[in-house]
């Protein structure tokens, strides 16, 4: 990727230290309030979407921290109402990704934040559990995990190939999975975007593709994917990032090596991607 502007490189430089330590306070806080959550605590938003006082609490202390740190960034989040999207310069928030996940006890959520400039992600900080990671990823400048360079293994699309794959709740027109799996490859799905685009970054998936995503799901987790050396497209092989439409529902994704996604793009040619 080319290198950022100076100006939009500065303010990146600039953020990142209070953004990096925002989100590594809410991870902390995270498994011990998961061993505390109760049954009670899980609130329905929608069909098969949920909420707890963590995710609520969560967005509300990173919403504030990254407003000190740029006070001119307008601020889109899974839980909280969005303020000021016309912004050149835009937060988003995915304060757990995996909430059900998180609600029952399982291990795979993570805390997301991207930083937008003019609809493209410029800057993203995550953690991921249950790796207990932290990532770093600048437009330009490459990804780190953990501290450390991040390059993506080249992968396979064969028989010993692990692919992750997530689709709508209560789809069942599932054929791209069949065709996902014509040279072999057995399909996982782990209840979190954000963990199973990381999870292709560091090399544990072969790809990741699924039918849905929103802004959140995918701002920050796909600019991780890109700076490690991976392609981060739709099903037909065009760039989601920027983003052209930030109030698009979902975006099919398709993430992997250049080689891997190549012969996975060439897979899901005729597949038709279901749309909510």
């Amino acid at each position: 990727m080319p290198p950022l502007p100076a100006a939009v490189r500065r303010v990146c430089l600039g953020v990142s230290p209070p953004a990096v330590a925002a989100v590594a306070a809410i991870a902390a806080q995270l498994l011990p309030a998961q061993r505390r959550l109760r049954a009670r605590d899980v609130v329905r938003k929608g069909v098969g979407d949920f909420v707890t006082p963590v995710d609520l609490r969560s967005e509300r202390r990173l919403r504030a921290a990254l407003r000190r740190a740029l006070p001119e960034a307008g601020f889109l989040g899974e839980e909280t109402d969005p303020a000021d999207l016309g912004r050149d310069w835009l937060w988003v928030v995915d304060p757990i990704d995996g909430t059900s996940n998180f609600a029952h006890g399982l291990p795979h959520f993570a805390v997301s934040v991207a930083l937008l400039h003019c609809g493209d992600p410029v800057l993203a900080i995550l953690h991921a559990f249950p790796e207990n990671a932290s990532y770093l990823a600048m437009r330009g400048n490459g990804a780190r995990r953990n501290g450390r360079a991040l390059r993506m293994p080249k992968g396979r699309c064969d028989d010993g190939a692990i692919l992750g794959c997530q689709w709508f709740r209560g789809q069942q027109d599932l054929r791209f999975l069949a065709a996902l799996q014509r040279d072999g490859g057995r399909i996982r799905t782990l209840g979190s975007s954000v963990t199973q685009l990381l999870d292709v970054a560091v090399g544990r998936l072969d790809a990741n593709v699924q039918e849905q995503g929103r802004v959140w799901d995918i701002a920050a987790a796909g600019l991780v994917v890109e700076e490690a050396g991976g392609r981060f497209t739709d099903w037909q092989g065009r760039r989601v990032l920027p983003f052209a439409d930030l109030a698009v529902e979902h975006t099919p994704t398709l993430a992997a090596h250049p080689t891997v996604h190549r012969r996975l793009q060439g897979l899901l040619a005729n597949v038709t991607v279901t749309r909510k």
